[in-house]
């Protein structure tokens, strides 16, 4: 695992796959999930207002909350057009009209995936579980031993647990998208730090 880097950029450009990572289709109280299980091999900083820079990636963190609300139309937009106010505001911004965020390469069964997050505690080899559900894509950091492959077998035993851990981290991106009051905000974003972060 030393040298995962050098093996995973070998791995991307010829198709192959080393690592014994894996890929579960989660259904928990109506949200289904499909959580996948690699290693970062390339970490990029980007501008989350360009399109071009994040294209092609998966959406995920507070963002991807943004993103969801916005496709509500009529009365329901108008609700939350004053929560995601509030949510832009909370995630902050750099100067110049940026928002910085992060673009992570996932090397997983069958190729690699990008996922674009304003997560940013997430580094290079870092073992990661990448679920993707109706709230948008979350990625967090899981212990080293999860993309080990002499551990799949303990790994699938505690499927349940990712899937319960990728309905919490929804259920909370869920509470941010329906918010309306800066107390609101406060409060699911204090959820989504817990239930969806490293």
């Amino acid at each position: 695992m030393k040298d995962i880097a050098g093996k995973t950029i070998a791995v991307l450009c010829g198709g192959l796959l080393v690592l014994g990572a894996g890929t579960v289709e989660a259904q928990k109280k109506g949200q289904s999930a499909k959580i996948q299980y690699g290693v970062v091999v390339a970490e990029e900083q980007v501008d989350l207002n360009d399109s071009k820079a994040t294209q092609g990636a998966l959406v995920g963190g507070t963002i991807a909350v943004l993103s969801t609300s916005s496709r509500s139309s009529g009365k329901e937009k108008r609700r939350r057009a004053a929560g995601g106010a509030m949510i832009g505001g909370a995630m902050g911004s750099a100067a110049g009209g940026k928002t910085m965020g992060m673009m992570y390469t996932v090397q997983i069964p069958g190729g690699a995936v990008k996922v674009v997050t304003d997560q940013t505690e997430i580094h290079m080899n870092d073992c990661v579980v990448v679920e993707e559900t109706g709230q948008g894509t979350n990625i967090r950091r899981v212990d080293q031993n999860v993309c080990n492959p002499a551990a799949a077998s303990v790994v699938k035993e505690l499927e349940q647990e990712f899937q319960e851990e990728a309905a919490e981290c929804a259920a909370a991106k869920a509470e941010l998208v329906a918010a309306t009051t800066a107390e609101q905000v406060e409060l699911a974003m204090m959820k989504i730090s817990i239930l969806c972060n490293s």
